[in-house]
């Protein structure tokens, strides 16, 4: 087959077209359409194919970067990633897409016009490669989000706008002077950046960057783009000793998307950039920098193709012949956007069909839902198959759910086999995000609900984005309940807010409310944290029993320390009942047994009972009766704990409103307190539990910072038996 397929595309005798080894009739079967197929074998000639040209026409180091904004999917990344690309990403979900792939973050370029603080910090967090800074406000959060750093400084390219006009469509023109896009050298502030970023402790500027455009045949405009840059470098190399390190032209580069478009071979594109840049930099004495390419259409374009079922037509006498199909303008934006050309071709045995000139048309309700005009194809009828070639680039990227379709799927065919990269939506997925005036009383729908778990303890987390009002005590025993709901140690309704700080309430499986649970707020923190709300890895959080700092302590967050509050051994702030004192050692009986205490407040009251031998049975047999002492009003948590030595403790632990639990955070707080109040121990103290082990510091004046682990166990939909009907609504009579 020609220059629009992929590599090892064919048609057979019967018509069929093979993608990959695999029959495109058989795919469609299996995985319904429209239909995104990407050829692996493509891919990875097309990117080897940029490398070996770098190696071959640019004498110094140099690497690939594929602009994810053409298409990114998880298994993609994967792919890319062992072909040894940078990848550059333009926000913070796809920064996390493809750090969820395993994208090492050294060889990821973070660029975009408007970055927000909050992304800002996602890509500090995560320590990218490269943060290609866009606008003058960018250097200000850097700097906001950089304050008291210590580290390397974070290294940044500018994007500027060298005032270089490329020969192609106006929406996807972006070097000229008129554009929305990075720092003009013509206005003075791409020179006012590098001064600025000189001056900063915190920032290093590593190189330059630009983009001119998108679908561009001509290597001129290109190639002058990178000499201007090195102009520019010079310039800034004279004023403020700038080492230019790594120089990124863009990307841009065409493909032929029909047989009338000229041939664009990636070899012309990389000699003429290279040239251009080794000329400018003998011109201007400077050392060859790195050069970084970032292809994204000419890399994926050729290696997708589109299968469509053909549904009505409408034949209008002297004018046209319209042949819609089952997809268009949602999951191909392209014609109507800007005008984009294609073709396609009938899968399956043409015999005996006449050649007609046919309009393709998509199913939305837009007069301009048009894939491709005036085409000779053999007379189409109600499902036959089409293939429209080129598909790989800007469709399922710029896809939507325009007249609530759901989205195409994707599968990655090599060699006769076959992988999902994307599944297709259901209508299900479509109502994810709505929220029902009677929520939660929906007579269909679900609710998403996430599990995570801290050292033994799961708690289940609702999101107020979905369900708006907080739940009722019974709702929360029944989705704690192991054997009738989901099952967990409790529950967290929140963020209530999406800015510091960030509010919560907590339960316990029977319903009730601890004031706090320093497990339950580290999964919370975790919880925000892989919602990318904090704007950096300090934050705070407030609960019923006051306000926490979380602190995230790893890159995948799965290490979390609290800063708990102050703990009290003062009788009105645990509570305890009788006179105002410190309840340090004193001796209660239980049982008939006398055993000695000591009683702590932080949010929630607990007693502590040292002892040289602890159980399960034995937190289960004395736990709930210590729980339901006169002496405490509200109830209590209880520890049994032995001391190890001065620095280690065991616990067992009875939780009012759960029983026996594998792991407490407050609870290892106040043991851990007590144990120091009592001269037992000396911060810091290794808390050791049945569910692991937690880390508790604490100052002179009692405050205390405790850090374990979280991880995240699973996300789901509750289906409707599990949502309690709203005042006046009927129950459901079933599940779903």
């Amino acid at each position: 087959m020609d220059r629009l397929w992929p590599s090892g595309a064919r048609i057979d005798e019967r018509g069929e077209l093979w993608l990959g080894g695999c029959a495109a009739s058989g795919l469609a079967q299996s995985y319904g359409t429209p239909l995104y197929v990407f050829d692996e074998a493509t891919l990875r000639e097309t990117a080897r194919a940029y490398n070996r040209a770098l190696a071959r026409f640019y004498p110094a180091g140099a690497a690939t970067a594929y602009a994810a904004k053409a298409y990114l999917a998880t298994a993609l990344a994967q792919l890319l990633a062992q072909e040894g690309l940078d990848l550059d990403v333009v926000s913070g979900g796809e920064l996390h897409v493809a750090l969820q792939a395993g994208y090492p973050p050294g060889r990821i370029h973070f660029h975009g016009n408007n970055k927000t603080p909050q992304e800002l910090a996602q890509a500090l967090n995560a320590g990218i490669g490269c943060i290609v800074v866009d606008n003058l406000a960018e250097l200000d959060w850097l700097e906001a989000l950089l304050l008291g750093h210590e580290g390397h400084p974070v290294r940044l390219w500018l994007r500027l706008a060298p005032g270089i006009e490329a020969h192609t469509h106006a929406h996807i023109q972006t070097g000229q002077a008129d554009t929305k896009f990075g720092l003009s050298i013509a206005t003075g502030d791409a020179a006012r950046a590098v001064a600025r970023i000189a001056r900063s402790p915190h920032l290093l500027l590593a190189g330059l960057h630009a983009h001119i455009g998108s679908q561009i045949f001509e290597t001129a405009p290109l190639a002058a783009a990178a000499a201007r840059l090195v102009a520019f470098a010079a310039e800034m190399a004279g004023r403020h000793g700038l080492f230019l390190q790594e120089l990124s032209p863009g990307g841009g580069w065409a493909v032929p998307m029909t047989a009338a478009d000229p041939d664009a071979p990636i070899d012309t594109y990389v000699e003429a950039v290279a040239s251009a840049v080794v000329s400018a930099c003998r011109a201007h004495n400077l050392p060859l920098p790195r050069l970084v390419l970032e292809p994204g259409r000419s890399l994926v374009a050729r290696a997708g193709v589109a299968l469509y079922r053909v549904g009505s037509r409408k034949e209008i006498a002297g004018v046209r012949t319209y042949v819609a199909v089952d997809g268009g303008m949602a999951d191909n934006i392209r014609p109507a956007l800007y005008g984009a050309s294609y073709t396609a071709a009938l899968v399956g045995d043409a015999t005996g069909r006449d050649l007609e000139t046919v309009t393709i048309a998509g199913r939305y309700c837009e007069s301009g839902d048009i894939l491709v005009r005036d085409i000779n194809l053999p007379r189409l009828g109600i499902g036959d198959l089409l293939a429209v070639p080129m598909a790989g680039a800007y469709t399922l990227a710029m896809a939507s759910n325009y007249n609530l379709a759901p989205r195409p799927a994707a599968v990655l065919v090599n060699k006769g086999r076959t992988r999902l990269l994307q599944r297709r939506e259901s209508y299900l997925d479509l109502a994810q995000r709505d929220v029902p005036l009677d929520w939660p009383a929906v007579a269909s729908g679900r609710l998403r609900f996430a599990k995570y778990q801290a050292l033994g303890n799961d708690y289940i987390v609702l999101d107020p984005i979905d369900f708006p009002d907080p739940p009722e005590p019974s709702f929360v025993k029944r989705l704690c309940d192991r054997h009738l709901g989901i099952g967990a140690d409790g529950l967290i309704w929140g963020p209530s807010a999406d800015r510091e700080p960030f509010a919560l309430r907590l339960y316990n499986p029977d319903g009730s409310e601890p004031g706090k649970s320093g497990n339950g707020l580290r999964i919370f923190a975790r919880y925000l944290w892989d919602r990318a709300l904090p704007a950096r890895p300090d934050f705070a959080i407030q609960a019923a029993g006051g306000q926490v700092t979380a602190h995230i302590l790893n890159e995948d967050a799965g290490a979390i320390a609290l800063d708990m509050g102050q703990l009290s051994f003062r009788s009105p702030a645990i509570p305890a009942g009788g006179l105002e004192r410190e309840v340090v050692d004193e001796t209660i009986e239980v049982g008939g047994r006398p055993f000695v205490i000591t009683a702590a407040g932080m949010g929630n009251p607990h007693c502590v009972v040292f002892l040289d031998d602890i159980s399960p049975e034995l937190a289960r047999a004395l736990g709930p009766e210590i729980e339901r002492l006169p002496l405490f009003p509200e109830r209590t948590n209880v520890q049994f704990a032995h001391v190890i030595d001065r620095h280690a403790l065991r616990i067992e632990i009875w939780e009012r409103g759960a029983g026996y639990t594998l792991a407490s955070g407050t609870s290892s707080c106040a043991a851990a307190g007590a144990a120091i109040r009592t001269g037992r121990c000396a911060s810091p103290v290794t808390v050791r539990m049945p569910g692991g082990q937690m880390a508790v510091e604490v100052t002179p004046d009692w405050f205390v910072r405790l850090t374990g682990a979280v991880a995240p166990v699973c996300t789901g939909e509750l289906s409707r038996s599990l949502i309690p009907p709203a005042a006046g609504s009927p129950a459901p009579r079933s599940a779903l």
